[in-house]
């Protein structure tokens, strides 16, 4: 009988071991993990520093896009349509041999259609310069002033597009056109022979 209890005391002791030490392995195995995961999601010194220097010294980050004509073309009456809501004038922009502006207008009380054949070259702050070299109103070809002074008179065409009448030119203004989130383009190379258009694209940090 006493053989008997003594061997239980000795199982519950030898119990009682095993479950301290099931306890203290467990506070290891919870307490190293909860250390690693605080060393790996803290940032270390030299993260730290860079997002530092990022946030103190630059507003955006810059993407260089470069697109073919058919990219092009597309691109840019996505935002002619979004720009043209509510106007008077309605017109597209395509890019091949030439850059054309087609569109439809009044003129002396008629409704008409018109092809401006420009040449574009980028402006440094990144701006597209569409040069007028002819106009074709209707089958009728008539002078670049004319239709540009005509538009430029009679036509809101909104911040984004300049007529300048005299020199014959139309400023696409990149940087007035605001995207989803404040991201905004500035073009960089046209090049209709190689067909090659770059652009940068300025994406705004969140703050």
């Amino acid at each position: 009988m006493q053989r008997t209890k003594n061997s239980a005391a000795k199982a519950v002791k030898k119990h009682n071991y095993w479950k301290w030490a099931f306890i203290l392995l467990l506070a290891i195995v919870l307490g190293s993990g909860l250390f690693v995961m605080q060393q790996v999601t803290a940032p270390n010194q030299q993260a730290r520093e860079i997002t530092q220097k990022t946030s103190s010294h630059q507003q955006h980050a810059t993407i260089n896009v470069e697109m073919n004509k058919q990219q092009l073309n597309t691109t840019i009456n996505y935002y002619l349509k979004r720009q043209q809501k509510n106007k008077k004038i309605k017109y597209q922009f395509y890019v091949d041999q030439a850059a054309v502006l087609v569109g439809t207008t009044k003129l002396l009380g008629q409704r008409v259609s018109f092809s401006l054949y420009t040449q574009p070259t980028v402006t440094s702050q990144g701006n597209i310069l569409l040069h007028a070299k002819s106009v074709a109103i209707g089958t009728l070809n008539a002078p670049p002033k004319f239709i540009l002074s005509y538009i430029q008179k009679n036509y809101n065409l909104g911040k984004w597009v300049t007529i300048d009448s005299k020199n014959e030119t139309i400023r696409l203004n990149l940087r007035q056109i605001k995207g989803f989130h404040g991201i905004s383009v500035r073009a960089q190379k046209i090049d209709l022979t190689q067909n090659q258009f770059k652009f940068k694209v300025d994406v705004p940090f969140k703050q």
